[in-house]
């Protein structure tokens, strides 16, 4: 995969060489307040909080004359202090779509997750750390600078391959979803998988499988998701359901359970329950109530066993 995606950036490179037309140019951003109202068993843990955040994306695309689509595309994330959260460059055209920099890979862009499906979900704070607390596949990818190959739409099925690399740590990624018409309804079907290889280091691997199924105002999905590490062995489910209501109220709920085979009576559940309103055009309310427990059984976390509820607030903008 490594020598396939490089040997393709470099021809995707010499494209860029070639004669340009006409480009565009997008500037788009949203801010967003928030308050949180964490409630927890441990005492710590048991907070108040506002926060502030802002992003401001910026979108070039220009077709070149041999007909290569090539774009980039830059986040400027006010959590990271006005940095730069997500770059890339993008080279397209009949052969697929090649991406190369700091954005998510092929797992992210694949997977099928019922939590997905609320929009600001909280999974507590949890003091097992490595619990698995969502089935989308993710936690070894990450925002890091790679190369993602994706494959020509055919028919409904999509997929692509990210590969990245960084001093003694590589990350192999790979995903495909289909999706189809039937009885009314759309159907996607997706999976998911990375693997990161550290030097001297057991392997670490991430999968997510999951079904969704959309009809109407109604979409309706199921997921499962692994992680398999030293010491680790996990494996969770997750279902979630969101409906839009005539007047644009959305109302959404997922719920998820994971449990690691290896030690013994480590588990963790959540379940989240979310509403959405549109006050106006390019403004909405978001509240969002998330439960959760985590038992420590005999992980060796660092951590007592730990249940509460989170309530968020969210007053969204963009333009």
């Amino acid at each position: 995969m490594r020598k396939y995606l490089l040997s393709t950036s470099a021809i995707a490179g010499a494209a860029l060489l070639s004669s340009a037309a006409i480009a565009d140019l997008s500037i788009t951003g949203s801010v967003e307040f928030e308050y949180s109202d964490s409630d927890s068993n441990i005492a710590a843990n048991d907070t108040k909080a506002m926060a502030s955040t802002n992003e401001i994306y910026v979108d070039f695309t220009n077709k070149t004359d041999s007909g290569l689509t090539i774009s980039y595309n830059m986040d400027i994330d006010g959590d990271a202090g006005g940095g730069i959260d997500d770059n890339s460059l993008t080279v397209s055209g009949g052969f697929g779509k090649l991406v190369m920099g700091q954005t998510d890979g092929a797992s992210d862009a694949y997977s099928v997750n019922a939590q997905g499906l609320i929009a600001e979900e909280s999974d507590g704070t949890a003091t097992g750390g490595t619990v698995l607390k969502d089935s989308s596949g993710g936690g070894n990818t990450g925002n890091g600078d790679r190369v993602s190959f994706h494959l020509p739409a055919m028919g409904g099925l999509t997929a692509g391959v990210s590969y990245k690399e960084a001093d003694t740590t590589s990350v192999s990624e790979y995903g495909f979803k289909y999706t189809m018409a039937a009885a009314g309804s759309t159907i996607t079907i997706g999976h998911s998988s990375s693997t990161a290889e550290v030097a001297n280091a057991q392997d670490s691997d991430r999968s997510n499988t999951g079904l969704s199924v959309a009809m109407g105002a109604l979409t309706v999905t199921v997921s499962n998701g692994t992680h398999e590490a030293a010491g680790e062995d996990n494996s969770g489910n997750g279902a979630g359901a969101k409906y839009t209501l005539g007047n644009g109220l959305t109302l959404a709920a997922a719920t998820f359970k994971s449990e690691d085979d290896i030690d013994t009576g480590e588990e963790y559940s959540v379940n989240h329950y979310e509403a959405i309103y549109p006050i106006a055009s390019g403004l909405s309310a978001v509240v969002t109530v998330s439960d959760f427990d985590y038992e420590g059984g005999t992980s060796g976390n660092g951590g007592a066993d730990e249940n509460g509820t989170i309530t968020t607030l969210n007053i969204k903008a963009s333009f």
